[in-house]
């Protein structure tokens, strides 16, 4: 009989299951998740997943959550490096731009694909689990508005700023995904360099 299995390994063993259903997500859909599936990815049976998570819902929540975790790690890090409000949200803005660039995968499944959200969870057994996920994301915007009325003298609640959040995200958004895809590759030359000076513009011109 196998000795249990202690916390770290159990956890280990979480975040290997994570980064298969990622995969899976990430190659073929949402549609593609099934705990069969994951169950050949991990060299486990399906039974033995229900051990560590309730099923795909759960699975995908963790990993949407795992994601804005580290996210917000980055934002924080950058927005706590400095005081100066134009040099804090280019922080911010390069650190949301190389999360986009280097972790792709998350990155598509928070932003880019028609992936489930809170609203899709609300008054199901996976809402509690859902709403960890929305409140990490509404304190990555809080950050951002707060960030933005800074450096624009504007008050936080003035829609303005909520104007210019969503601008600037979807110039990035923009740029991440024509990174990720590399379509821009066949457009522009050294394209982070031409990011860096759109970035400048936008910044100036606030």
């Amino acid at each position: 009989m196998k000795p249990p299995r202690n916390p770290e390994e159990i956890e280990q063993l979480k975040s290997r299951i994570l980064d298969h259903a990622l995969d899976i997500i990430v190659s073929g859909g949402m549609d593609a998740l099934t705990m069969r599936h994951l169950a050949s990815r991990t060299g486990m049976t399906a039974p033995n997943l229900y051990n560590y998570f309730s099923g795909k819902d759960e699975i995908y929540i963790s990993i949407v959550i795992r994601g804005f975790e580290m996210l917000q790690a980055d934002l924080k890090a950058a927005h706590h490096a400095t005081s100066d409000p134009a040099a804090r949200a280019r922080a911010m803005i390069d650190a949301y731009m190389h999360f986009g660039m280097t972790r792709p995968r998350y990155y598509d499944i928070m932003f880019t694909r028609p992936t489930p959200k809170y609203n899709d969870y609300v008054g199901t057994p996976h809402e509690a689990l859902s709403a960890v996920e929305l409140r990490i994301s509404m304190e990555i915007a809080e950050l951002a508005l707060n960030t933005a009325a800074a450096l624009t003298g504007t008050p936080t609640g003035d829609d303005a700023v909520r104007r210019r959040i969503i601008e600037i995200w979807s110039l990035l958004h923009g740029m991440i995904t024509l990174h990720n895809s590399r379509v821009v590759e066949y457009v522009v030359e050294q394209p982070e360099r031409v990011y860096g000076d759109i970035i400048d513009r936008y910044l100036r011109n606030l």
